[in-house]
C-alpha cells in the first residue's frame, strides 16, 4: 500500500471532470470518425443515440434533434460511416462522446451495398 502524500494538491470530481473536458475538447475540436453503427436508438426528444464501434473499441455518439433532421443518411444498426463532429465529455457520467454534426456511408462500396439491398427489398 503506498503512502499518502500530503504535498499532493487536492481536486473535487467537478474539478477533474472540467479539466479532462477541456483537455479532450481541446485535442479533438472537430474529428471524422469512421466505425460501424450499434445500439441505435431514435429518442422520443427527436435526438439519435448509438455508438460506433470497430473490432477494438467503442465510442458513444449523439445526433441533436436539428442535426438529425438535416442529415442526407438515416442511420441504421450496422451501417459503416463517418461521422464528423465534435469529441466531447459528458462529466455526470465520466464518459467521452462524439456529437455528429455530419454522417455519410463508409466507401463506394458500402453505397452500392445498401442500393442493392434496398433494390432487393423493393423487387421482393
Amino acid at each position: 500500500m503506498s503512502e499518502a502524500r500530503p504535498n499532493l494538491p487536492e481536486f473535487s470530481v467537478s474539478e477533474i471532470a472540467g479539466a479532462l473536458k477541456r483537455v479532450v475538447e481541446d485535442t479533438f475540436p472537430f474529428v471524422r470518425v469512421r466505425g460501424e453503427i450499434s445500439g441505435l436508438k431514435f429518442h422520443s426528444s427527436g435526438h439519435v443515440y448509438f455508438d460506433l464501434k470497430d473490432e477494438k473499441a467503442v465510442l458513444n455518439a449523439i445526433i441533436w434533434k436539428q442535426q438529425a433532421r438535416a442529415l442526407r443518411l438515416r442511420p441504421e444498426p450496422g451501417m459503416d460511416v463517418v461521422c464528423t463532429g465534435r469529441v466531447t465529455t459528458y462529466p455526470g457520467s465520466s464518459r467521452y462522446q462524439l456529437i455528429v454534426e455530419q454522417m455519410e456511408l463508409a466507401g463506394q462500396g458500402a453505397l452500392m451495398a445498401l442500393l442493392e439491398e434496398r433494390r432487393k427489398r423493393l423487387a421482393a
